[in-house]
């Protein structure tokens, strides 16, 4: 092969690469945004329902 041969083929085994490793961090940070929104959706129901005991806490003593 002539030297301007394999700069095409390595140039474009390169290019295929980077392209492949952008996809897939762009792909995992899409998966950390998920689980991140997953955790939040997760915290603000245990915040709800924190709230919602707290307050019948209250109700019953001040009901006592």
């Amino acid at each position: 092969m002539s030297d301007q041969v394999l700069v095409a083929v390595i140039s474009a085994l390169g290019s295929a690469l980077v392209a492949w490793i952008t996809a897939h961090e762009n792909n995992r940070q899409k998966m950390d945004k998920l689980e991140k929104k997953s955790e939040l959706e997760k915290l603000q129901e245990e915040n709800t329902r924190l709230k919602e005991e707290l307050e019948r806490k209250n109700r019953d003593e001040s009901s006592k």
